[in-house]
């Protein structure tokens, strides 16, 4: 869990697959950083020149979360399959996230989070991030509120939290044959008194009791 006075540092994996994926994506972005996240992109650094896969290393090895955004281009490179000269950079970013995953699958697969936007499918979720027995974030909308699960997972403020385990109670024992004077009723185990004898009920069973 991140500290609540930390900003939580998110890098954003995703593949250009149209304009309008594209813009989701930074909208998603610019959502992030106005709920306190430290949300990272690849186009945040355009202004000078930059050694792509250094910068790629750097980004997923610093951040708290991996945000793998759901695309038909994203999976096709996820899963090796397509054209070789196709989403390059993509490529080398799946490649990266399943060598970390399968060097430390518990660690990667707290950190690796795949999401889902508007109008996308958990089909376009790449295998390798298990989108049918793996949890996932469907947003239903780009906005603070469309990304609560999302915003709970990354800043540790589950919707239901587990209530607190208290002590075990001090549960006092039986009796099975109270002492009881014939005739009385003061226990419901006691039944009724025949001559000296006494009768106990205990479950479907009859005790007799002779002096």
């Amino acid at each position: 869990m991140i500290a609540r006075h930390t900003r939580p540092r998110v890098f954003i994996s995703y593949a250009h697959d149209t304009v309008e994926h594209v813009t989701q994506v930074m909208k998603l972005c610019h959502v992030l950083r106005d709920q306190g996240v430290d949300a990272r992109l690849d186009n945040q650094d355009v202004h000078e020149r930059q050694d792509w896969y250094a910068w790629y290393v750097e980004q997923i090895r610093h951040a708290d979360f991996v945000l793998v955004i759901a695309s038909p281009n994203y999976r096709a490179a996820g899963d090796g399959q397509g054209a070789a000269h196709r989403s390059r950079g993509v490529r080398c970013e799946a490649a990266l996230l399943r060598d970390l995953l399968h060097a430390d699958r518990p660690a990667w697969t707290r950190k690796i989070l795949p999401v889902v936007l508007p109008g996308g499918s958990i089909d376009e979720i790449p295998l390798f991030l298990q989108p049918y027995l793996g949890t996932h974030y469907v947003v239903g909308r780009i906005s603070a509120g469309g990304i609560e699960d999302l915003l709970r997972t990354i800043t540790g403020q589950p919707a239901y939290p587990p209530s607190p385990v208290r002590n075990i109670p001090i549960l006092p024992p039986r009796r099975v044959f109270p002492e009881t004077v014939p005739g009385e009723r003061r226990h419901s185990a006691y039944v009724h008194a025949s001559g000296r004898a006494r009768v106990y009920q205990a479950g479907r069973d009859q005790y007799i009791n002779e002096p």
